[in-house]
């Protein structure tokens, strides 16, 4: 559980990562006609953001059941398992691994489909951050 200093988790992260992404090109996911390259492209986007989602869900819930076995340890409440021989996590931290590739794999795929489909929009891109190398010395003759 949260507390009320903790920021709360991102449920939703696909949808979030694509309304960021659009919203700081000004754009936001639009219809567009049937069969169309955006209108294909924006189906791919909404697709590929609710599995991420969905992964996102998954793995806060392996993260969830992580935390209380771990809580459990921290507090001495493990005593049954003193005489196991299996990990404390057993398969949640392979699971929990597993979820963050996948999730980085999605969250990456989404940033390419956005970039594409903001590029066929024609929107503006972003100005990149100004560069904040030292200024070049003058030699002295």
């Amino acid at each position: 559980m949260n507390s009320p200093t903790e920021p709360q988790p991102v449920v939703a992260l696909g949808t979030k990562t694509v309304r960021d992404a659009l919203a700081a090109r000004g754009l936001v996911l639009g219809e567009h006609p049937p069969g169309t390259a955006l209108d294909r492209l924006a189906t791919l986007i909404s697709k590929t953001a609710m599995n991420v989602d969905e992964i996102q869900q998954m793995l806060l819930g392996r993260a969830d059941s992580a935390i209380r076995q771990l809580q459990s340890v921290t507090s001495g409440r493990d005593r049954v398992r003193h005489t196991s021989t299996c990990g404390v996590l057993q398969s949640l931290g392979v699971e929990i691994d597993t979820l963050v590739a996948r999730r980085g794999d999605g969250i990456q795929m989404l940033r390419q489909l956005t970039t594409s489909y903001a590029d066929l929009r024609g929107a503006p891109k972003p100005t990149p951050a100004p560069s904040r190398l030292p200024a070049p010395r003058r030699s002295g003759r």
